[in-house]
């Protein structure tokens, strides 16, 4: 049986990177409308009917969405191709395999996080030979990782075929961002990984009805990330803050102020985590010290070197004391020791106090009174940071994304964020404990 067709030049370019010498990761879209899943379903057919017995992994973050969109795909392009369910292939819904009439067989993947199963042992038992994820960004960077561990583990040698991870998506603040996105845009890609933007533009059998109907019904911020692939803009109901009020608070130079008053927040490094100094004239950033988790400096000593820099008085000094950061009181005595998990002030309906400190940040920015030098050379990571604060949608009180949600999109800690966050204890007038107290008998 011969099969002919016409690929798009983005999808003839992911093609050609599965018989290269040296890519093992490829990251394919950047917009709707790109033929991006077809694409990818084309790639696995293909290379299902042309090895024998060979083992493709097909994953998306839930098994349910994964059947209900990317196998619909699948699907079609048999159909398109001439291909004929029980004649070429079979499909075994319940136990999740597309087995092809040359034993190969697509195996279908569920990455969704689950607590009961952080380290993904559910793909511990996979001999695949190579991988696709479908909308890779919905998935953690963890679950990437597992399934790309147990690539290369059936038939590679037989066939000469790469290790090699297909991913599509759409534009999104996650992983993906800083590996990919970011890093073809500056030039440091390594020569494992390749990025393919594919856009709307990209696919010459889209509709002009489709593309139509885009333009009318996508929002600004949608249009701008999914039509045009912007990946800064991030237009999640959830989120507190837009990119364009994140943009706003870096400046080239500190704004002058008469009689400026010093202050430093810190967030404090755990075992895997850095600690973020952070000193402030005024509501303006003007120092961000890191200390990595093997810094020879202790966290303490470098907040006394930077207080002595800015002349910072102690209790202009606030620190976040869970955990390990508890014995800071015993240096520190006059800083603010914020516990993250205290009861909001003043009575407000927040979960926490962190909450309150993180809502009252993100007003601060709204209202352009929060400004970062930008010299600082930590614009990006602050801007990912930023954009991850998201309301938490529940009954009672007034709650954020957890911090290890956070950790699990983005990879890493919201470090800088947290810092910013506890420089707000002095802007939240307390007032819980000035209240007038009046005698009387009776």
């Amino acid at each position: 049986m011969e099969i002919q067709f016409k690929p798009t030049q983005k999808q003839h370019l992911m093609f050609q990177y599965f018989d290269d010498a040296e890519t093992t990761e490829v990251l394919y879209g950047g917009g709707v409308g790109s033929a991006k899943s077809y694409g990818i379903c084309c790639l696995i057919i293909m290379k299902a009917l042309m090895y024998e017995n060979i083992r493709i992994g097909l994953a998306r973050n839930e098994l349910t969405t994964l059947k209900r969109t990317t196998v619909v795909s699948l699907f079609e392009v048999m159909t398109d191709w001439g291909l004929i369910s029980d004649e070429h292939y079979k499909y075994n819904s319940q136990a999740g395999e597309i087995v092809f009439n040359n034993k190969s067989k697509i195996v279908l993947l569920e990455l969704a996080y689950n607590p009961s199963d952080p380290q993904y042992t559910r793909l511990g038992g996979q001999l695949l030979t190579f991988a696709a994820i479908d909308e890779c960004g919905e998935s953690i960077e963890k679950a990437k990782q597992i399934l790309q561990s147990r690539l290369g583990r059936w038939k590679n040698k037989i066939y000469n075929i790469k290790p090699i991870l297909y991913m599509t998506c759409n534009p999104s603040k996650n992983f993906l961002f800083a590996q990919f996105y970011k890093a073809d845009l500056e030039g440091n890609l390594p020569t494992y990984r390749k990025f393919i933007k594919a856009l709307i533009n990209d696919n010459p059998y889209i509709s002009q009805e489709y593309y139509d109907n885009l333009m009318k019904t996508l929002s600004f911020s949608d249009k701008k990330r999914l039509i045009q692939g912007d990946w800064d803009y991030d237009d999640n109901p959830n989120a507190l803050l837009e990119y364009d009020d994140i943009k706003n608070i870096f400046v080239n130079e500190k704004p002058k102020a008469d009689a400026p008053i010093y202050y430093i927040s810190a967030d404090i490094a755990f075992t895997s985590d850095k600690c973020v100094l952070i000193a402030w004239e005024g509501l303006t950033i003007i120092e961000i010290k890191v200390l990595e988790n093997n810094a020879n400096i202790k966290p303490e000593d470098a907040i006394k070197d930077l207080a002595t820099k800015y002349n910072v008085k102690s209790h202009h000094i606030a620190y976040d004391s869970d955990g390990i950061a508890k014995y800071l009181v015993n240096y520190l005595p006059n800083a603010k020791a914020i516990v993250n998990n205290a009861k909001a002030l003043n009575g407000e309906n927040y979960e926490n106090l962190k909450t309150q400190l993180y809502f009252k940040l993100t007003e601060l920015i709204k209202n352009n009174k929060i400004k970062i030098v930008l010299s600082l050379n930590h614009k990006d990571e602050i801007i990912e940071e930023l954009q991850m604060i998201q309301h938490k949608v529940g009954d009672g009180k007034i709650q954020l994304v957890k911090k290890d949600e956070i950790k699990r999109k983005i990879g890493r800690s919201p470090d800088y964020s947290d810092a910013m966050a506890y420089r707000m204890i002095w802007e939240i007038k307390n007032t819980q404990f000035n209240t007038e107290f009046y005698s009387f008998t009776f």
